[in-house]
């Protein structure tokens, strides 16, 4: 190759290096730009306490930092107030504390719920654990310690998942089905559906551990209990829309 052809290669070659190097410097800096620009997680987690402890004036602490979607202005954590430390709740909080939402009122109606089911259901043999969810878990109020009848005077249309995950202690299902018609007693204002996970003692106990950890039911719930198919029993205004002889045809193989 000619001498002065070699030449012209070479300062061309450099000046696309040059250009390479300057568009790695534009984006670090803009990197470093924006990184600078979003509050770290402890920053976050502090400003989502502080607009809990405004907003219901309990004090809460942040159980786990959930995440900020790239691009979004809002951040999400798992929280608890710290007079009821067994009662998690997601909430989401705008990056520059605008606003938070957050499901604490739902979940200690929920809780509620949960513990006058427990006791309705006194009369079936064996281990149980209970958990109820709202489809819909918004509300606009901030008196955490409503009743469900309160929340449904606002929720007027709102639904319920109910799950109840039973170890029995021996086979008896006239008396299972006579105990769980009582379920709702009580809590006649709630309507939507019941699953009853029949099971034997260490998923029971996986579950349990499962919900100490999470607010809500997910897909890692199906996962613990992904060898138990459910019973599902419909029920309107607290009265499951299911007879006894229909229970024994869908249950009769567990009770």
């Amino acid at each position: 190759m000619p001498f002065g052809h070699r030449k012209a290669e070479v300062r061309k070659v450099m000046k696309m290096l040059k250009s390479i190097i300057a568009g790695v410097i534009v984006m670090s800096i803009a990197a470093v730009d924006l990184t600078a620009c979003v509050p770290n997680r402890k920053e976050q987690e502090a400003q989502a306490v502080q607009m809990l402890n405004e907003k219901y004036h309990e004090e809460f602490e942040v159980e786990k930092y959930l995440g900020q979607e790239s691009m979004s202005d809002y951040y999400e954590v798992l929280a608890f107030s710290t007079e009821h430390p067994d009662i998690l709740f997601e909430a989401k909080a705008a990056v520059d504390g605008s606003f938070i939402t957050d499901e604490y009122v739902a979940s200690r109606v929920c809780r509620a719920a949960e513990e006058q089911i427990e006791r309705n259901l006194g009369g079936l043999t064996g281990y149980l654990q209970v958990k109820v969810q709202a489809v819909s878990k918004s509300i606009d109020s901030v008196q955490a310690d409503m009743s469900m009848q309160d929340f449904m005077s606002i929720k007027t249309k709102n639904r319920f998942a109910v799950y109840l995950i039973y170890y029995p202690a021996e086979k008896n299902i006239a008396q299972a089905y006579q105990a769980l018609a009582n379920t709702f007693a009580g809590l006649e204002c709630m309507s939507g559906n019941l699953k009853l996970y029949i099971t034997n003692e260490k998923v029971l106990k996986q579950v349990q551990a499962y919900l100490t950890e999470t607010a809500k039911v997910d897909y890692e719930f199906d996962e613990v209990l992904e060898h138990t198919e459910p019973v599902t029993l419909p029920f309107e205004n607290g009265v499951i829309q299911v007879s006894e002889t229909q229970f024994r045809e869908m249950a009769g193989d567990y009770l």
